[in-house]
């Protein structure tokens, strides 16, 4: 659980009133390790050996947002379509399964702040829900009759009961358009071999980060004092 009083002292977000989206949830966010960007936090050099540049490239981007106090905003259509019916989502997951969803914003993983999740809901079982939109149907339909996830969303919810201490995350696909079944979910289960190499790996990238921005002469936290 958030400590809401240490998250004001430290980033001035009041998270009682946060909207996933708002200015205040992406400020939560910056130099901070998201679910989001986990598929990038793992992403290993050529013969799974070292660092890759995915990875790398990930330690610039937040080292830039600590040091400017800034993310960029990204948009577009597909994103848009998302965020459009993710209301509508959740309440069809919520109906489907016969589930309570509690809309949680922003969860770090300790008083640290360094990493953190948005998911779309905790479920009244308590697991964990992440809800995508497809913008193509096509995408819909090779999640509901061939089980493709693409790797960076098994990532992003490993990482999420990484940070929360789940055991159990849905992963739910809805698309409006369909006439029948517009809703498809399956449950991914905590895997501790993704535990244990965020375990090793999450605290190498934030000493690597950590010296980068001593060498800058910045310390972490300064992106919430702008």
């Amino acid at each position: 659980m958030n400590d809401i009083d240490l998250i004001l002292q430290r980033t001035g977000v009041d998270l009682t009133n946060l909207q996933q989206g708002s200015g205040d949830w992406r400020r939560l966010r910056l130099g901070v390790i998201t679910a989001s960007n986990a598929v990038n936090l793992l992403a290993a050099g050529r013969g799974g050996k070292g660092w890759g540049e995915k990875k790398k490239t990930y330690l610039l981007d937040l080292v830039a947002e600590v040091c400017t106090g800034q993310s960029p905003e990204v948009t577009s259509r597909p994103m848009e379509w998302g965020k459009g019916y993710e209301d509508d989502a959740r309440y069809a997951f919520s109906f489907v399964t016969d589930l309570g969803i509690e809309e949680v914003p922003f969860i770090y993983k300790d008083d640290s702040l360094r990493c953190g999740a948005s998911p779309d809901g905790i479920c009244s079982d308590g697991a964990g829900l992440e809800l995508k939109c497809p913008y193509n149907t096509s995408v819909y339909l090779d999640f509901r009759l061939n089980g493709e996830i693409k790797p960076e969303y098994i990532a992003q919810c490993q990482f999420s009961m990484w940070v929360t201490g789940r055991e159990r995350w849905y992963f739910a696909n809805y698309d409006p358009r369909m006439k029948v079944e517009g809703l498809h979910y399956i449950t991914i289960d905590r895997d501790q071999k993704v535990m244990k190499a965020l375990d090793e790996q999450v605290p190498e990238f934030i000493e690597a980060m950590d010296a980068a921005l001593a060498d800058l002469g910045v310390t972490f936290g300064e992106q919430w004092q702008c």
